[in-house]
């Protein structure tokens, strides 16, 4: 458990509380200084690094170079747009049915996976190019 601070409690208040999937350092930490006023990336990372050692999130690599953390919930995917970039929940897991044939196929048992789709999302599909 972290140690309790304004930062690392206002850091865990944002992940609980905002529906929001795949949080960046740099989102989590402008969030955290328009609440407090003031706070460091240095104490906006040790926070998240404990949560998600503890369980409480878990890390995603989109693909864009930028690691971001959610609230750990039952198993999904994620779709992110290419153009600006939202990231969006897939609400089932889409490959469970492939978990067998990829066993059949190299006889390993999967264990887990990580998935993430590229797309545009509707505001960026409906617009001009």
């Amino acid at each position: 458990m972290p140690r309790p601070s304004p930062v690392t409690d206002e850091v865990r208040r944002l992940l609980e509380t905002h529906q929001r999937h795949a949080w960046s350092i740099d989102e989590l930490l402008a969030s955290v200084r328009s609440s407090l006023g003031s706070a460091d990336y240095s104490s906006v990372f040790r926070a998240l690094s404990v949560f998600e050692r503890e369980g409480m999130l878990d890390r995603i690599d989109l693909g864009d170079g930028r690691a971001r953390f959610e609230i750990r919930e039952d198993h999904h995917e994620h779709i992110r747009c290419e153009r600006c970039g939202r990231v969006e929940e897939v609400p089932v897991c889409v490959l469970d049915d492939a978990s067998a044939q990829v066993h059949s196929l190299t006889g390993f048992k999967v264990t887990s996976h990580r998935v993430v789709f590229g797309g545009l999302c509707r505001e960026c599909a409906g617009a001009k190019s």
